[in-house]
């Protein structure tokens, strides 16, 4: 719904988009042009020129870019890799017509010293504009009033998103469901609840909103065209969310697919250059490692051969990893060959009959798991992810635990969230599940950096960074990569 105010605001922004642009060729041709060639003369054509095709271009660029549409409930941070290319094209787009237009060729030093200048100051005008916004958001200003359709587990996630996120300036007014009233004034999170669906145009002209938040359940899909069909009468914006929260799968990803929009429920950050940024760090990191951990892996394989009986200093087994592939894990041998010619596949344990007295000091010092940097150096296994399982306990578990599968979207690591906060060994799968989950959904480079620093740290320090309060074995809803304020974040199991 176009309002009075939102074309106002759209004026105002487009005035300091032009005003950022003006400053920005005023100081490169008044302040950086002088320093850059001391006692140059300069053209006044040519800097007028610069100028004028700038602040031409600016507009209709931005305009291109979707800076000029509502941005109430998108972040800073996509609006501002918005404004960097806007400005990048047209700072371009004004090198070339400056070159055209004018007989003297503009200075590329002076032009190479504006570019981000240009960038800083439309930046700052956007930054300084959401920060009074924000402000008087706070105040009650500038306010935007929402029912939210739907009480499910979906709709309060949505709710709680819009109180956690003030500076949208949506306030929610009420809900609507589709369930007849049991009580004389039902209320949800404090808000009132209305209904049914049937009735949405009434409540819409009884309690007049200004957005229709659409969150109703994947199951409900079928009230969608009624519901649609009803609020086309009425001058109100109208917004769907997709129902993810249900399928438990990873983050999602919204992407137009020829005009059609295509939600990708299975996308991790770990893609494209987060996976080339990861894979930099395995490398350094392991050959720093295998370097400075060589004197301590000749002694133990040494030991190895002497006090494990006859056969191989390495174990070599298959493991699984990114996308299912199969890879020979490299391992210190800690128990006799053939010990699991009578067993079968089967975990082993932290007490295992069947390891060497090395072996279970190896094991209980997770010594035995050093040769993985050569696995992580042949990019077989991360430094930092889930644990690689064995083929055969992957084909049993898959179809026993949900999405076990989903911790394949990462490549396996020596040591991961789960670990870290004691998760190792004959402890809960499903909890194990949990904490990969949740290291694929909100994976950063920091984050790799805090699951290795706590893995050096002694067992008994690791406490520092979480809290231990038990995880519920099948609380997956909270897995989402941003996690509602009702809702805990995965906590670490208790170490007794």
């Amino acid at each position: 719904m176009v309002k009075k105010h939102n074309q106002l605001m759209l004026g105002v922004l487009r005035s300091a988009d032009l005003a950022a642009t003006a400053l920005t060729w005023w100081a490169a041709f008044h302040i950086l042009a002088p320093i850059i060639h001391p006692g140059g003369d300069y053209n006044r054509a040519t800097w007028l020129t610069t100028s004028v095709v700038g602040l031409i271009l600016i507009l209709p660029v931005f305009s291109r870019m979707g800076l000029y549409e509502p941005q109430r409930i998108k972040g800073f941070w996509r609006e501002a890799s918005l404004i960097v290319r806007g400005v990048f094209l047209a700072w371009c787009l004004a090198y070339v017509a400056t070159n055209l237009l004018t007989p003297e060729r503009v200075s590329r030093a002076v032009m190479a010293a504006a570019l981000p200048s240009w960038m800083a100051a439309a930046l700052l005008t956007r930054a300084g504009g959401r920060w009074l916004l924000y402000a008087a958001r706070q105040r009650g200003w500038n306010q935007r009033h929402c029912c939210i359709v739907g009480t499910g587990r979906l709709a309060q996630t949505l709710y709680h998103s819009l109180k956690k996120n003030r500076w949208t300036g949506i306030e929610t007014q009420y809900f609507v469901t589709d369930h007849e009233h049991t009580s004389a004034r039902p209320r949800l999170c404090g808000r009132d609840v209305l209904g049914t669906y049937q009735r949405i145009a009434d409540i819409i002209t009884e309690r007049p909103v200004d957005i229709v938040f659409l969150a109703i359940s994947a199951r409900e899909h079928a009230a969608m065209e009624p519901l649609l069909s009803a609020l086309s009468t009425h001058q109100v914006d109208v917004r769907v969310v997709p129902d993810t929260v249900s399928y438990h799968l990873l983050r999602h990803e919204l992407v137009q697919f020829d005009n059609l929009p295509v939600l990708d429920i299975t996308h991790t950050p770990l893609e494209g250059s987060n996976a080339v940024i990861k894979r930099c760090m395995d490398i350094v990191g392991a050959m720093v490692l295998l370097v400075l951990l060589s004197p301590m892996l000749a002694i133990l394989a040494l030991l190895v051969r002497m006090g494990s009986g006859p056969g191989p200093i390495l174990f070599r087994q298959l493991r699984t990893s990114l996308g299912g592939t199969t890879f020979e894990m490299l391992k210190f041998r800690t128990m006799p060959v053939n010990a699991e010619a009578a067993t079968g596949p089967v975990w082993a344990s932290k007490d295992d009959a069947r390891a060497t007295p090395l072996g279970k000091f190896m094991r209980a010092w997770s010594l035995d798991e050093l040769p993985q940097f050569w696995n992580v150096l042949m990019g077989d296994m991360s430094l930092v992810g889930p644990r690689p399982e064995r083929p055969e306990l992957v084909d049993r578990f898959k179809t026993k635990i949900p999405r076990y599968m989903l911790r394949h979207h990462a490549k396996a690591g020596i040591t991961g969230w789960a670990q870290v906060n004691g998760l190792r060994g004959r402890t809960s799968l499903r909890k194990r599940v949990q904490f990969d989950m949740y290291y694929i959904c909100n994976w950063t480079l920091g984050f790799d950096v805090q699951i290795l620093f706590l893995t050096i740290l002694p067992l008994g320090w690791r406490g520092i960074s979480v809290r231990r309060r038990p995880l519920e074995a099948d609380d997956i809803f909270e897995l989402r990569p941003r996690v509602p304020e009702f809702v805990a974040k995965p906590q670490p199991a208790s170490r007794g």
